[in-house]
């Protein structure tokens, strides 16, 4: 049997341990590291007096068939929790109020959430002659470019801060939101392109995920926790790969405590930051462009409250804040109206996050700051009249990777890497996309190369 090492027990490495033992068993013994004491990286939750606190994604959208076969074939379908009818309502804060954004074309332009001439420039879309060149754009000067800067500093931006934590002015089109480059280059127009699909009887989003998020009736660590259990024999907690190098016929693994190891093909599921230490030496260059990724920093803020101490109906997905409201936060989610049983009777729960690219010194904020600053901006926006009863603060230095400008190009740049290292693979949220969906669909595809390539001696 071929051996197969996994670096990083986060939810691509137990994914792609979920594929080889799930189908490929017989001929692939694989065996996954991860050197804390926990699997899951930013996936944990918090089950404490009656309320359940996501550490980082709190849900993955129902929309990819893949994540879904997974929880299936964990036996986990019984415990599947999409988000209440309530949540699709979703808000942006602007001018200290907080605008729902309808889905109905007709009444976002009846909204005042852009001025008349934003409206007005917005719906001459259509007219915008499309790019032409190749050449990658921020997400900002798309927006901007096709739909206007006050629709874009409005509505785009804080899209961007509470999907990636990122700035939308450095961001890459190509690597965040590939549909929307294809939309224009096939139809020169997005909204062209959204009646051609309606039509087509497609579902399609100009900007922003599609799909109906989904979590699990105990949190979303479920899903981690389940797979510890069912592989446990398969994975060694508390076990640091500290470099990779090559030998005759494979890898050869060191660890930080033990003896080197020996395996036949690597797969690296650890942050694009930790990988580079492990590969620097073996390859400068992949080293080098493993460091180059970066990441935001994130604080989630977990809050509960009596219901009568906040004067909102809290009837909602939540809100997001554009970057020029003199607000710190970049948005909170109503946690107790999305997901049933997320907080004690009489209780709400919301989750706020602070930070991001655009905001990194706020991760340097004591615990005791962060939650005043959330507690001070909920105030103003939706009328909270007490402390919080409950608090959890979950934060991270390197949270977020970042698909900056040039990220497509790094991406190339790793395959040909690659091509010099047979039996190596990347997965993780530092390449294809940040979301759990992305991981899995990532890991599938790593797993499904793995075993078509035949394991050439490595030279």
């Amino acid at each position: 049997m071929k051996r197969v090492a996994i670096i990083g027990g986060g939810i691509s490495g137990l994914t792609a341990l979920h594929f080889l033992r799930q189908n490929h068993s017989e001929s692939l013994a694989a065996t996954l590291f991860e050197k804390g004491n926990r699997l899951g990286g930013t996936i944990g939750t918090d089950r404490d007096s009656g309320f359940i606190s996501d550490w980082g994604p709190n849900g993955f959208l129902d929309k990819v068939p893949l994540t879904l076969q997974v929880v299936s074939e964990l036996g986990l379908d019984n415990l599947l929790e999409p988000a209440a009818p309530k949540a699709e309502k979703r808000f942006i804060y602007r001018d200290r109020k907080l605008h729902e954004i309808s889905p109905s074309p007709l009444e976002f332009l009846r909204s005042p959430l852009l001025s008349v001439p934003g409206r007005m420039r917005l719906v001459t879309e259509p007219f915008i002659s499309q790019k032409k060149d190749e050449a990658d754009e921020s997400v900002f000067d798309f927006a901007a470019r096709r739909i206007g800067r006050e629709a874009a500093e409005h509505m785009i931006v804080p899209m961007v801060s509470g999907i990636f934590g990122g700035d939308a002015r450095q961001l890459s089109l190509k690597a965040c939101f590939p549909v929307m480059v294809e939309m224009e280059k096939n139809y020169g127009s997005l909204f062209k392109a959204l009646i051609a699909k309606k039509k087509a009887g497609k579902k399609a989003s100009a900007a922003g995920p599609s799909g109906r998020l989904t979590s699990f009736a105990n949190g979303l660590y479920t899903l981690v926790e389940t797979m510890r259990d069912k592989y446990n024999d398969f994975i060694e907690t508390g076990t640091e790969v500290v470099g990779v190098d090559k030998n005759e016929t494979g890898y050869r693994l060191y660890f930080k405590q033990g003896k080197p190891e020996e395996y036949d093909a690597v797969i690296c599921a650890a942050p694009a930051y930790v990988a580079a230490k492990i590969f620097s030496i073996m390859d400068g260059k992949l080293g080098r462009l493993l460091e180059s990724i970066p990441y935001a920093s994130i604080s989630v803020v977990c809050t509960g409250y009596k219901r009568e101490a906040i004067r909102h109906d809290l009837a909602g997905f939540g809100f997001l804040i554009p970057r020029n409201q003199d607000k710190r936060i970049l948005g909170s989610i109503w946690t107790s109206s999305i997901f049933k049983n997320r907080s004690p009777e009489g209780m709400v729960q919301l989750r706020t996050m602070v930070g991001g690219a655009t905001d990194p010194e706020a991760v340097s904020l004591s615990e005791a700051e962060l939650e005043k600053l959330v507690n001070d901006e909920l105030k103003d926006i939706v009328g909270i009249e007490d402390k919080p009863a409950y608090t959890r603060i979950f934060k991270y230095e390197r949270g977020i990777p970042q698909f900056v400008l040039g990220h497509p190009d790094k991406m190339a740049q790793l395959e040909r890497l690659q091509e010099n290292h047979p039996g190596l693979y990347f997965t993780g949220n530092a390449y294809e996309g940040v979301g759990l969906n992305d991981c899995v669909v990532r890991s599938d595809k790593v797993v499904s190369s793995l075993v078509k390539q035949a394991f050439v001696p490595v030279r």
